[in-house]
């Protein structure tokens, strides 16, 4: 009876193995994955949503990270770098700035350029503050995803909204969700800019529980990524300052790496 049993068993997988192998069903899997991969790349494109939603590293090892030397002005007292992505936004981008006034420190920005007609003022006043105002592309897409024409448009179109306002066109890049490849690098003559301390104030709206992260993270030569776009930020922002200022100065990317006009490359911050 047991040798039955194992026969049919044998038979039905035989028939299930034949069946997978006809020339149909193998067309339609690869078709079905293909549709996934493409449905999952629109996703990633359309999303505007904030700049850590996920971070790639394509065409980029490790060993790139924290490689540069920093300002010899950061070896008296530790620098570290504050960053705000996705603004400028008319509420709570002022408040950013009256802060940083108030605690007399400096910061980089990086903007989104449609975000900036109407809040031209404001991104003036954050360059004449003494801030740095980067590119983040005009509209926040994956520039990995994007033809190379597209990554072009989105870059040249930022700068030229920035510029527009009276300042400088900016000199580096904080490409949305931190996705680069060899394409957008080979597309783009800006200075590439990541993070390597994430509070994530893109999701927690408790200040305390931002400014807890922070501390936990933060160490000489971090670049930090916060978003000036939320009211919780705001809250969380004047309390981390004041603590951190007893260990850290507050530098600038550029005055971190001492960085100078046409300078190539990807800067993650150095780690611990």
């Amino acid at each position: 009876m047991n040798i039955c049993n194992n026969c049919l068993k044998m038979r039905k997988r035989w028939r299930y193995l034949i069946w997978a192998t006809k020339p149909q069903f193998v067309a339609g899997f690869i078709a079905l994955c293909l549709c996934s991969n493409a449905m999952g790349s629109l996703v990633r494109a359309s999303y505007s949503g904030p700049s850590t939603r996920y971070m790639t590293h394509h065409g980029f090892t490790e060993g790139t990270r924290g490689t540069a030397p920093l300002n010899p002005d950061c070896h008296a007292k530790p620098c570290i770098a504050l960053t705000f992505d996705d603004g400028p936004e008319t509420a709570t981008t002022p408040q950013i700035l009256d802060i940083l006034a108030r605690q007399q420190i400096r910061a980089t920005f990086f903007v989104i350029g449609q975000r900036v007609a109407g809040r031209e003022a404001i991104v003036h006043r954050t360059y004449q503050q003494g801030n740095e105002v980067g590119n983040h592309s005009w509209s926040h897409p994956d520039l990995s995803t994007l033809p190379p024409e597209q990554v072009e448009e989105q870059l040249q179109l930022t700068q030229q909204a920035i510029a527009n306002t009276g300042i400088p066109a900016p000199r580096l890049l904080r490409p949305p969700y931190g996705a680069v490849d060899d394409m957008v690098a080979a597309h783009n003559n800006l200075t590439v800019i990541r993070w390597n301390v994430d509070p994530e104030d893109w999701k927690e709206r408790d200040p305390a529980k931002i400014d807890q992260s922070l501390y936990q993270h933060v160490h000489p030569g971090a670049i930090i990524l916060m978003h000036d776009i939320y009211p919780s930020t705001v809250a969380a922002l004047e309390p981390a300052i004041e603590t951190l200022k007893q260990t850290y100065q507050f530098v600038t990317i550029s005055q971190l790496y001492n960085l100078t006009p046409g300078d190539q490359g990807q800067y993650f911050g150095h780690r611990k």
